[in-house]
């Protein structure tokens, strides 16, 4: 059998956006659907309807998605009613189900995502008539970025406090280490990244590769 065709994929893809405009018309201006286009991961925001994280088409896919992309591949599961909050500080409620093409290869996904910040707002003011009576919830940070280098440098700057050694203070183990952090939230999934890395640690690419070898 023959491996699908780009425009096999771009036909399965666009079978969605019906779908994300019903979602988005029926949930209205706190609501934004999107699908991405997993072929492209540094540009693939294939359609989008609402305006919720400011993305516009060829957004990338953000840090989350690499890092599950990584850690699952074609087998990641949909990832339906997380809360997660944006750079800005708006409060999201964010699901994500992935689309497969005819062999079950993840090509892409459809996302939604809720602005509940107004919610929130209610619920804090409500908690402090309620103080000591549940724990704070603080739902993870996505960046949503529009460029594929604001993604890395989250990812960047995500691993450096995971591994708490400043870049001009490291050595060889502590680089080791802050390649491990960057492998497994799914850097290297985006085009050009050992240079990137390079680049940052001030090592030849040679030596980022050499890094990975010895964390495998």
């Amino acid at each position: 059998m023959n491996d699908p065709t780009a425009s096999d994929h771009q036909t399965i893809l666009k079978r969605y956006i019906p779908i994300a405009d019903m979602i988005a018309a029926t949930f209205g201006s706190r609501c934004e659907v999107v699908i991405h286009d997993l072929r492209n991961l540094e540009s693939s925001l294939l359609y989008i309807r609402g305006n919720v994280t400011g993305r516009k088409i060829g957004a990338p896919t953000t840090e989350v998605i690499l890092k599950e992309l990584k850690n699952q591949g074609d087998c990641i599961e949909d990832m339906l009613g997380q809360v997660t909050r944006t750079e800005d500080g708006k409060f999201i409620r964010t699901s994500t189900s992935f689309i497969r093409d005819s062999r079950g290869k993840v090509i892409g996904f459809m996302g939604i995502n809720f602005d509940i910040s107004a919610f929130t707002e209610m619920e804090s003011v409500i908690s402090e008539f309620t103080a000591g009576m549940k724990h704070e919830f603080a739902p993870p940070k996505e960046s949503y970025a529009q460029t594929v280098g604001e993604v890395f440098e989250k990812l960047i700057d995500d691993a450096l406090r995971e591994v708490g050694v400043p870049i001009g203070k490291m050595k060889k183990d502590d680089k080791v280490r802050f390649v491990k952090k960057l492998e497994e939230n799914g850097v290297f999934l985006i085009q050009g990244a050992a240079e990137r890395i390079s680049a940052v640690l001030g090592v030849t690419k040679q030596s980022v590769y050499n890094y990975l070898d010895e964390n495998r």
